[in-house]
């Protein structure tokens, strides 16, 4: 009973657990949405919507060039009352978000021909694709927004922002329009539109937290936070390649149905690092946090973090194990076939987990470099044994692909963890 009174006083555990909830809402309102997209729809339409949202993901976070994990820095390191400056932050990111979102909009309706051709396999129409261009601006500014409230150590708010909001209004859209949701490729439109009114939505989350001063004084130009960001870009950039670098693997190799039961299985899997995610925005701020302002407490919050991460996705990897043949049929029956690949893509996750504090240590550190290196490293293994496998054993293959990758990503990160020694109270 003592034990229970303490960790239900712990706030890390009490934020921690808030956050899993705000993530699972989110994570229940994206497999609803899923799960209309494949029950209505034939397989391999299915397949162009998944790729399409892979594809706005992807490129909108290119285009933030790492303003995102700045955001979340900045804000965390900065006392609770600096509010002028956290507000500057945020709106200084927004300008130069706009360039970058306005430059890569540009870049895809100029790639959309090729996009076609080689992803979508001209199973969508060109003015359609071309139209979801527009999504990158407005999916910026829900993750902008949801990192700011992250930084914030709003982690619920951040988490019901990043993920509820876009599924929110899709089937929103959906509802409105759902007897004609079939027609003429319209759900792609929809998901178009439905970006649009999440990024609108996701301004009103944030106006609370936000200054009344008129001028914003002490906050970093544009110009400067694109200098500080850079650095931080290839973090976001191989970590989201070696989640979904399989997906793109699967559209250039093979069909759109393939993509439909690859994407399902990685959108199962998935689940555990909603886990992760949740656990990330509790952690990552409390950690910059002790760091800057109570350093003598560092190791033993870092370990704490380091336990509590291991336990909670182990406990979800064994329980999504035991309802991996239910999850799938969720989505229908032709997608239990994808049973194997999830399992596979089950124990990779788990092994990607458990390097999520270590990661952490680094950007703290200002030893970035140090994980880009590793991330390209692993990125580079992904690319390999995909173009080796995924031709010859399918989608099953894809699964290997990140199972081998995340072994040798967690390995080395906590081998260089080490050896530099990112824990001592020394700051070099």
């Amino acid at each position: 009973m003592g034990l229970l009174q303490k960790a239900l006083k712990n706030p890390l555990l009490i934020s921690s657990f808030f956050s899993i909830i705000a993530r699972f809402t989110g994570v229940g309102l994206n497999f609803a949405a899923s799960i209309v997209i494949t029950r209505m729809l034939d397989m391999s339409e299915a397949g162009v919507i998944f790729m399409l949202m892979l594809f706005v993901t992807g490129v909108s976070l290119i285009s933030r060039i790492g303003v995102d994990q700045l955001i979340v820095k900045s804000v965390a390191s900065l006392h609770d009352n600096d509010s002028d400056q956290r507000t500057g932050i945020l709106l200084n990111s927004y300008k130069l978000l706009t360039l970058t979102s306005l430059l890569f909009m540009l870049i895809w309706v100029v790639a959309s021909p090729w996009l076609r051709d080689a992803f979508f396999h001209n199973e969508i129409a060109l003015t359609d694709l071309r139209l979801a261009g527009i999504s990158l601006l407005f999916f910026n500014l829900v993750t902008t927004n949801s990192f700011y409230l992250k930084g914030l150590k709003r982690s619920s708010s951040s988490v019901l922002v990043q993920n509820a909001l876009p599924a929110i209004s899709y089937l929103f859209l959906i509802a409105i329009f759902w007897t004609s949701f079939r027609d003429n490729q319209l759900a792609v439109n929809l998901y178009t539109f439905s970006i649009v009114l999440a990024g609108i939505l996701s301004v009103f989350a944030v106006l609370p937290h936000l200054s009344r001063q008129k001028a914003v004084v002490d906050a970093p130009s544009p110009l400067k936070i694109f200098k500080e960001s850079l650095p931080l870009a290839p973090i976001s950039y191989s970590a989201f390649l070696m989640l979904w670098v399989d997906t793109l693997m699967v559209g250039w190799f093979l069909q759109n149905e393939a993509v439909a039961l690859y994407n399902v299985a990685a959108k199962i899997s998935f689940i555990s690092l909603f886990f992760l995610g949740a656990l990330d925005a509790t952690i990552y701020p409390r950690l910059l946090s002790t760091f800057h302002h109570n350093r003598e407490k560092l190791s033993t919050f870092f370990w704490q973090s380091t336990a509590l991460v291991i336990m909670v996705l182990l406990v979800a990897t064994l329980l999504m194990l035991g309802l991996s043949y239910w999850l799938l049929l969720a989505f229908g029956d032709q997608y239990v076939s994808a049973k194997t690949t999830l399992i596979i893509l089950l124990f990779a996750q788990f092994f990607r987990a458990t390097s999520l504090t270590f990661s952490f240590m680094f950007i703290i550190r200002e030893k970035v470099r140090y994980l880009n290196i590793v991330l390209v490293a692993a990125l580079v293994v992904d690319l390999i044994c995909n173009i080796l496998l995924v031709p010859q054993y399918g989608i099953e293959g894809a699964a290997v692909s990140t199972l081998i990758t995340n072994v040798f990503l967690s390995i080395t990160i906590v081998i260089l963890f080490l050896y530099q020694k990112l824990l001592g109270l020394n700051v070099e």
